[in-house]
């Protein structure tokens, strides 16, 4: 039982890390030459329905369930006008887990297809749940297009990435999908469907419901649901802060 929960907590991590940048900053487009972005976010899951029962029945011997806090930190700074280079990291500070991927990311257009496309490609350091470090590999291939109608614009985003840790010898594979609107000049609304699997483990799948706010000066606040649909057991809430520069 703890093998399995190690290794369904492990999935969950590593899916964290492999597409942990907001929507703001989607793959299928570029950041634009001298531009950047910044994202510092904070984010608390777990079994949260367990938790309220445990607070409600106080069952002699039942462990209280354990609720995950992660901090996260995501950078874009555009090359040029199609090259983007950047930084995903993560830390979980109750187990001491942490990846950090260093990315570079040409976004091109083809003729006969509409929308943006991005290809990536990721190498960085990963530790586990174990203590164990490791050398993280990651390659994502990403889809967007924007649309207008008479009430407000929107865009559509898919994004898949492809991960592997070298020692570990283990492979994951990640896919979003992303539908946002924006009503104003200063919010947008999105909504993630966020599925994946490691090696031959069941697919997860997770909702992520969220609202952004501009602030002003380029700040933008991030506020967002995390819900467990299917083989994810954990809900939870993200905050983010945001920075266009």
């Amino acid at each position: 039982m703890k093998r399995r929960t190690g290794l369904l907590v492990w999935l969950l991590a590593f899916a964290a890390v492999l597409t942990a940048q907001p929507a703001l900053a989607g793959g299928a487009w570029p950041r634009g030459k001298d531009r950047g972005f910044v994202s510092l976010s904070y984010s608390g899951s777990g079994d949260v329905l367990g938790y309220a029962q445990h607070l409600y029945a106080q069952i002699p011997g039942m462990e209280v369930p354990e609720f995950t806090h992660e901090i996260g930190f995501y950078v874009e700074i555009g090359l040029t006008e199609e090259l983007t280079f950047g930084v995903d990291r993560y830390y979980r500070p109750a187990d001491e887990t942490f990846g950090a991927t260093w990315f570079i990311r040409r976004n091109f257009t083809l003729t006969r297809l509409p929308g943006s496309f991005g290809f990536e490609f990721g190498l960085g350091g990963w530790r586990d749940w174990r203590g164990i470090d490791d050398t993280q590999f990651r390659a994502g291939l990403s889809w967007g297009q924007g649309f207008e109608t008479r009430w407000f614009d929107g865009w559509v985003e898919i994004d898949a990435k492809l991960g592997a840790l070298d020692k570990a010898r283990s492979a994951l594979w990640k896919l979003d999908s992303t539908l946002g609107i924006k009503p104003g000049e200063r919010s947008m609304l999105y909504l993630q469907m966020q599925s994946g699997a490691i090696d031959g483990s069941p697919t997860y799948t997770r909702a992520v419901p969220a609202y952004v706010m501009k602030l002003g000066r380029g700040i933008s606040l991030e506020s967002a649901l995390l819900l467990g649909v299917r083989n994810d057991d954990n809900n939870g809430m993200k905050l983010g802060l945001w920075a266009e520069f």
